[in-house]
């Protein structure tokens, strides 16, 4: 060996046969060999060839004149060869490892998704909104990512689904999903703190949830090797499947897939976590710019949901031989009517010999219903037409109705007396009357609604609201409720808008 070279002597039990090169040195060559003494070129086996404790020799050629990691002519004190030694020792064994880890493990592709801005709202021309839930649909121990350490930030494991450290919360979603909102103007509703029944919930029209498709998070922590795990870098993507879902047409009325990309440069506290929080903001944001999201929410279109049904032509009603139900109450129970359907069951009336009219969330897509009289005679109704934009339905009956309601022509005045009846909650309480007063008309995305206070539970829905002479002015289609508990605010569909948009030509409306 040349005099330029120097001797380092390493201890390892395991290590038969290694080489290492170090280009960035002028001339570079490294070997293990078996003895203490001088190395000759090429690489020896190992003394004893793998004995416990044998001694390996790693002898390098480096630039002559190098005093502190080697001493070519033996001038350099015992202590100075000892330093040269155990840092030259840590030196190969840092690189060996981040060799070895770095052909073994990749970061995962992390999809960039450009930005779009958001045009602000008017707060009030928004519809209340509030944001039901986040899920996230990915399977346990899925690799969505790499954990990263050192300065060099270095792959040295996979990061999966409730798997690592990187622990995503659905409430702090929940926040975040709040914040881009309100940021934007757009009208949020719910209290995120609400431990039980939010008595806010109720004034939501739109209801919008998420499910989390795909993630994907590439982490650093490049103060690990001092045991510092708290400070990260980060970037993520994310991509939301969004249901928005209309609380007046009791269906989800839009479906988008947004995606989100989110960058955290520099080391800071819980940077990993923010950059999912920050890459799921995106993707909020690429939904308040979806153009039939903003459509929805800001209530351009008399209809958020299209009409189910498109009726062909005109339905004229037929009253040969039922009998009207008239001011006489103890006949009103024989007009209406519990209509069960495969998802549950609501309440419907009679407006002649053999349709009766409910609501489109009581029958939704089914083609028949089964319609049970208050004597538990039941029979078999096919769905005639259906509007689910207005929530109306008629049914055409096998067998002829013994009574019937007259349609009112002229909407009454406000605090006059009317009744609701229906079967709320259970089948057994069937042709339930209560009693209240018109409290107001309401006008909401384009639509009449009557207000009332009678009082209309789960079940009621379908069922007529009725004056004291019997004539039926409006359809029940919602109440509202607070912890649970009616509050006296119940909404009904005028019977004209009602007919008018099922096709239905009633040529004996009374007045």
């Amino acid at each position: 060996m040349a005099s330029a070279g120097a001797s380092l002597f390493l201890e390892s039990e395991h290590v038969k046969r290694l080489r290492i090169c170090f280009p960035t040195w002028p001339s570079h060559a490294a070997f293990w060999s078996g003895g203490p003494k001088g190395v000759g070129a090429g690489a020896r086996k190992l003394k004893g060839s793998g004995d416990a404790g044998a001694r390996l020799e790693l002898a390098a050629r480096v630039p002559a004149g190098d005093r502190y990691l080697f001493d070519p002519v033996g001038r350099a004190s015992t202590h100075q060869k000892v330093k040269a030694m155990r840092k030259m020792g840590k030196l190969i064994s840092l690189t060996i490892a981040l060799s070895l880890i770095a052909g073994c493990m990749a970061s995962v592709p992390v999809k960039k998704v450009p930005d779009q801005p958001v045009p602000d709202l008017r707060s009030e021309d928004s519809k209340p909104i509030q944001f039901k839930r986040i899920v996230v649909k990915l399977n346990r121990g899925a690799r969505i990512g790499t954990l990263n350490g050192g300065v060099l930030c270095v792959p040295y494991s996979a990061l999966t689904w409730r798997g690592g450290r990187l622990s995503i919360a659905s409430e702090e979603l929940d926040d975040v999903f709040r914040e881009e909102l309100e940021k934007h103007n757009f009208k949020v509703v719910g209290d995120p703190d609400a431990l039980f029944d939010d008595p806010s919930a109720w004034r939501a029209e739109i209801l919008v949830a998420g499910l989390v498709r795909d993630l994907k998070v590439n982490v650093c922590y490049p103060y690990s090797g001092f045991g510092d795990f708290s400070r990260a870098k980060a970037e993520a993507y994310i991509r939301v499947e969004w249901q928005v879902y209309s609380q007046l047409d009791r269906a989800v009325v839009h479906k988008v897939a947004t995606e989100g990309y989110g960058r955290v440069a520099d080391p800071v506290a819980g940077g990993d976590e923010m950059a999912v929080f920050n890459a799921f903001a995106h993707a909020v944001r690429q939904l308040l710019s979806d153009g039939r999201f903003r459509e929805i929410v800001t209530g351009q279109g008399v209809s958020v949901h299209e009409a189910a049904y498109k009726r062909r032509s005109t339905i004229r009603l037929i009253r040969a031989t039922a009998k009207p139900a008239g001011r006489q109450r103890e006949h009103w129970h024989t007009a209406v009517f519990t209509v069960i359907s495969p998802k549950g069951h609501g309440s419907g009336f009679a407006i002649s010999d053999n349709l009766v009219l409910t609501n489109y969330h009581v029958v939704k897509e089914a083609d028949t219903v089964v319609i049970k009289a208050t004597g538990g005679v039941q029979f078999k109704g096919k769905v005639l037409a259906r509007d689910s934009g207005r929530d109306v339905a008629v049914i055409q009956t096998d067998a002829l109705l013994p009574r019937y309601f007259a349609i009112a022509r002229r909407m009454p005045s406000v605090g006059q007396e009317v009744y609701a009846i229906g079967t709320p909650l259970s089948e057994e309480l069937q042709a339930t009357v209560t009693r209240g007063v018109l409290s107001a008309v309401r006008h909401r995305d384009g639509r009449r609604f009557l207000q009332s206070d009678v009082t209309i539970l789960p079940g009621n829905s379908g069922g007529p609201l009725l004056t004291s002479d019997g004539r039926v002015i409006g359809v029940a289609v919602a109440g509202m409720q607070v912890h649970g508990a009616p509050v006296g605010i119940n909404y009904f569909i005028p019977i004209k808008d009602a007919l008018d948009a099922l096709g239905i030509y009633a040529w004996d409306s009374a007045p």
